[in-house]
């Protein structure tokens, strides 16, 4: 995982290095939030149509202390396909709080 310095918002394509671009259409494909002691994970799944893989935005928003952001990747499609159909099956994936299957299953069972 690589640490995104400065607070930036720029996200880059983990493989090639293309930047995400909001304007152009380049938005998160999904993204699910939840809360492990006391602190909130938000994870968001950009897709390269270049390179074909994934790369994970992950803001991590401490109780105590600073928030980080980090990125992942690249993570393969089938991996990446596989998160987001996961992440679909919840129909409140930004809600740090939800303790349906899907958030469950993605955090490993390790929620508040």
């Amino acid at each position: 995982m690589a640490k995104v310095e400065g607070g930036s918002n720029m996200i880059r394509c983990s493989q090639c290095g293309k930047e995400f671009n909001r304007q152009a259409g380049d938005q998160s494909v999904a993204s699910i939030s939840g809360s492990i002691m006391g602190d909130e994970y938000i994870e968001s799944y950009y897709f390269c149509n270049q390179c074909e893989v994934y790369t994970v935005k992950i803001h991590h928003d401490r109780f105590l202390g600073e928030d980080e952001i980090f990125v992942r990747g690249p993570v393969p499609k089938p991996e990446g396909d596989a998160k987001v159909e996961l992440i679909k099956q919840c129909s409140n994936p930004w809600d740090k709080k939800c303790r349906c299957s899907a958030h469950q299953s993605y955090f490993d069972g390790a929620l508040d």
